[in-house]
Parts: C-alpha cells; structure tokens; sequence
C-alpha cells in the first residue's frame, strides 16, 4: 500500500473509476465533512450497477452530530432520493454489517456507511461483499483517517473556495473540493480539484484547471 504526498509533481488526468471493492473517504478537517460526504455518495453511485438504488447507513451518533442527508444536496449530485436507501445503525457495528449485508446482496449498485475506527477485518469483508455483490463500498469517516485498512482506495477531501460566477461577481460558483487520494492498491496517486458540473449534476475536474495545472508549478493563477 503506497502513500501519498501532499501534491504530487505528475498526476492522471482524472481519478480512477470507482472499483467494484470497498474505497474509504476521510475528510481532512472536521469541517470538510460535508464535501467528504458529497465525494462518498458520487463514488458510491460511479460503479456498474446502473439502475440499482444506493444504500446510506448512519449510525445514531452521525445523525446527532450532522443530520441526514439533504433532497436538494442529493439533486445537485444527480442522486434520485426515492433510489437510495435510507438505513439507520445504533452503533457502528450495526452499521458495517449492514453495509456488508446490502452490498453482497446484489441489490444495489454501492452503499456509504458513517463510520469512526471500523476494524481491519471488517473492511475486509465489506471488500469482499462488494465484489460479490458487483458494488462500489464507501466508508465515510468525518476527520482523518491512518489506521489499517482493506480498502482498495483511500481519499482524503478537503473543501475549497467556490468557483466564480459566470455572470454575477457577488454570487458564489459551482461548489469545488479537493480530492487527494492518499493510498492504493496499484497505480499511480494523485490529487485533484474538481467541481460539481450544474449541467450533469456529477462531479468533474473544476474547469479552470482540465488540461492544466497537473504538472506542478504550472498551474494557472486564480
């Protein structure tokens, strides 16, 4: 399992697809959790199984602390709210194992669960249940992550400035974040800015920087 830097000096164009197996997403901040938790839902929903719903398990202690999940935010991602599943776990045990259990069933096309110190073997078994189940796994943790752990990616998210309007200097732009991937499997690691697309309602690489700004040093003053 390799290790990120902070930036690293030559990147992919874009982050890797979402895998059929378990990703982990860490918001770097306490504060990032809201776009840690918009990144969980949009790898979530990247894998193969088109037309399937989404499964999203809180725990009770995620719920105190943050809420739920928003129609309107889950619009902004493309996410149907009638297509996702809306699972409540007292602890977190409850909640891995009902991740686990809805991911090796086939029903759905992924599933994100809250999550604090799941143990190495538990990840484990939620890889293994994704790929059973041809699903894309994500546990979604509120602050940094450095624990061992089965999943396939590791993401850290942190939140960044808006874009600017297109037409009104006062008014805020397309929501942006940054999407580091700190640890994999195999193949090269990166970090990315990117943007949430009005028009597709998805993520994408924001678009002052597509096709620029992935060579450090080179990247295009704001």
């Amino acid at each position: 399992m390799r290790t990120a830097p902070f930036r690293p000096a030559v990147q992919p164009d874009a982050p890797p697809l979402a895998l059929q197996g378990l990703e982990e997403v860490a918001a770097a901040r306490p504060g990032d959790w809201p776009q840690a938790a918009a990144f969980a839902l949009w790898r979530a929903c990247g894998g193969t199984g088109a037309g399937r719903p989404l499964a999203f398990v809180a725990t009770a202690q995620w719920r105190r602390e943050r809420g739920g999940l928003s129609a309107r935010g889950l619009a902004g991602l493309g996410i149907d709210l009638s297509k996702v599943l809306m699972i409540r776990a007292d602890r977190e045990p409850q909640a891995l194992w009902a991740l686990e259990e809805a991911l090796k069933s086939g029903a759905v096309s992924g599933g994100v669960a809250t999550v604090e110190a799941p143990s190495l073997v538990a990840t484990r078994r939620l890889d293994f249940a994704a790929r059973d189940g041809r699903a894309t796994g994500v546990l979604l943790r509120a602050g940094a992550a450095g624990d061992l752990s089965a999943a396939r990616l590791r993401w850290r998210i942190s939140a960044q400035p808006s874009a600017a309007h297109g037409f009104d200097a006062k008014a805020s732009g397309a929501a942006r974040l940054e999407a580091a991937l700190a640890r994999r499997r195999d193949g090269p690691l990166g970090v990315w800015d990117l943007e949430q697309d009005d028009g597709t309602h998805r993520l994408r690489l924001a678009a002052r920087l597509a096709g620029d700004g992935l060579v450090q040093g080179r990247r295009t003053a704001a």
